[in-house]
C-alpha cells in the first residue's frame, strides 16, 4: 500500500486520537506548571477531589472513575498517604479492597490547590470563549460516549 505524503498530512490532520492526545497533553502541562506550588499534581488534585466527594472510596472504584488502571491509582494514592492527604484502610465486608479517605491535612490541601485550580480553569474557559468551551465539554462527552457504546 502505498500512502502519499498528502494522504499523510490528511491522516494526521484529520486523527481525533491524536490531535486529543496532543492537546491533552498541552493542557496538562500548563496546569501542572500552575500547580506546582501546591505540590500536587493535576491527577492527585483530581484525585482528592473525587476521595473527598466520596468520602470512602476503594481503589478499584477510583480507577473507575477516573479512568486510570490500578497501579497508576495505587502509585498516586501511596504519594497521598506518605503526604498525610489520605488514609487507607482495609474494606471491612472485602478484606481484598482497600478504601481511600481524605484526612484533615488532605482537606486543607484541597482548600489550597482549589483557587490555583479555578484560576487556570477560569483562563481555559475565558480565553476560548464561555459558549465554545461549553460546546467543547459537550462534544468530548458525546466522543467519549461514541467511543464507549460503539467499542462493547
Amino acid at each position: 500500500m502505498d500512502i502519499n505524503h498528502n494522504e499523510m498530512d490528511h491522516i494526521i490532520h484529520l486523527c481525533a486520537c491524536a490531535n486529543i492526545r496532543k492537546a491533552a497533553r498541552i493542557i496538562t502541562q500548563v496546569y501542572e506548571k500552575k500547580m506546582t506550588p501546591t505540590g500536587l499534581k493535576v491527577t492527585q488534585y483530581y484525585m482528592l477531589v473525587n476521595i473527598a466527594r466520596h468520602k470512602k472510596i476503594s481503589i478499584s472504584q477510583l480507577g473507575d472513575i477516573m479512568l486510570l488502571d490500578q497501579s497508576t491509582i495505587t502509585r498516586n494514592v501511596n504519594i497521598l498517604k506518605k503526604s498525610g492527604y489520605v488514609n487507607i484502610i482495609r474494606n471491612i465486608n472485602d478484606s481484598r479492597a482497600k478504601l481511600v479517605s481524605i484526612t484533615e491535612i488532605g482537606l486543607a490541601k484541597l482548600e489550597e490547590a482549589t483557587p490555583v485550580w479555578l484560576q487556570i480553569q477560569e483562563k481555559v474557559e475565558n480565553d476560548i470563549g464561555k459558549e465554545k468551551y461549553k460546546d467543547l465539554m459537550e462534544t468530548l462527552k458525546m466522543i467519549q460516549e461514541s467511543i464507549s457504546l460503539n467499542d462493547s
